[in-house]
């Protein structure tokens, strides 16, 4: 995908240029901006033999809006919902109680057998409810341990599963590269220029995609979920490691930021480290830029890297680290 060339590209490749900086160094900032090596490497011939550059109209974006369409229900477009009425329970006609025979009362002993029987069948009734209750509780109190122990039991054996399943579908660790004496060490593995590609795939599986620069045939493999490039020149040429601390996306850029640390003789540097503390590292032999500078070269044994600063010079943009 090519960027077009916008007023700020122009004015960082004239700063550049202003501070004696090489093409090489222009070129590699505007190509960490979005911008393809061919239009970046114009861009900066046109500044140097003094002709004429203009920004690049960017083509707008339509956005459509998604509709959403609701569809009523039939009962509220067409009619109106009637409450249901249960129907009533049919009355049973009461027996009208025969008349008690004029003159005539019932005694009192009958009363009282009555009232007896009344008691005493409550009693009873009590006394069957009350049992049954706690026959009832008893069986749910000895089902109650086997339950549990059910439940203990698949809890058991559906959590590796479940730790799992958080692994694979969590956000993957941040990387840790560490500069030594041998070499490039990722995840505790040399990484050379000959081994990159196999060492980084054995670690990180295989990229999120694979891009070709078509001036220059480079092919970069892309893992957006770590924020890692890797250049692969052809030829056999060489191999480099891009660590993307701003996910500038496009073909030269991951989606994901790098959010690891880079590691040199026990000293940390990540994307928060700002220029004055990487300055202060010896290890890395880094140049003092002249005033406006934003790209810096250092060396460790074998290694050649850069550290660009594009945007603060609190925060870094990228790091280059070429495997030879």
């Amino acid at each position: 995908m090519t960027h077009d060339i916008l007023q700020s590209d122009i004015e960082l490749a004239t700063r550049l240029r202003d501070d004696h900086r090489s093409d090489d160094e222009i070129i590699l900032a505007l190509v960490h901006r979005g911008i393809d090596p061919g239009p970046a490497a114009q861009l900066v011939d046109d500044l140097r033999n003094g002709r004429k550059v203009t920004p690049q109209t960017t083509a707008h974006l339509e956005f459509t809006p998604a509709r959403r369409s609701r569809t009523k229900s039939a009962s509220r477009g067409t009619g109106q919902n009637h409450p249901t009425r249960s129907p009533e329970p049919e009355s049973r006609p009461e027996t009208p109680s025969p008349p008690a025979a004029p003159g005539r009362k019932k005694p009192a002993v009958i009363w009282l057998v009555t009232a007896a029987l009344f008691v005493l069948a409550i009693v009873v009734a009590g006394t069957a409810f009350f049992k049954n209750y706690r026959a009832g509780n008893n069986s749910q109190a000895e089902q109650k341990p086997k339950t549990a122990s059910a439940k203990t039991g698949g809890t058991a054996r559906k959590a590796p599963e479940t730790i799992a399943a958080t692994i694979q579908t969590g956000s993957p660790a941040p990387l840790a590269l560490e500069l030594r004496l041998d070499g490039l060490h990722i995840g505790g593995s040399l990484v050379t220029r000959s081994n990159v590609l196999p060492a980084v795939a054995n670690l990180l599986g295989v990229p999120t995609r694979t891009n070709q620069v078509a001036q220059t045939g480079t092919v970069i493999y892309a893992y957006d979920h770590q924020g890692l490039l890797i250049y692969s020149q052809p030829g056999g040429g060489t191999n480099s490691i891009v660590l993307d601390c701003e996910a500038i996306g496009g073909a030269n850029g991951t989606t994901s930021p790098f959010v690891g640390t880079l590691r040199i003789e026990g000293q940390v540097i990540s994307l928060d480290t700002d220029s004055q503390t990487l300055a202060a590292i010896k290890q890395l032999g880094l140049g003092s830029p002249r005033p406006g500078g934003c790209v810096w070269g250092g060396r460790y044994n074998k290694l050649e890297m850069v550290f660009a600063y594009l945007k603060s010079p609190r925060r870094l943009s990228l790091i280059e680290i070429d495997l030879k």
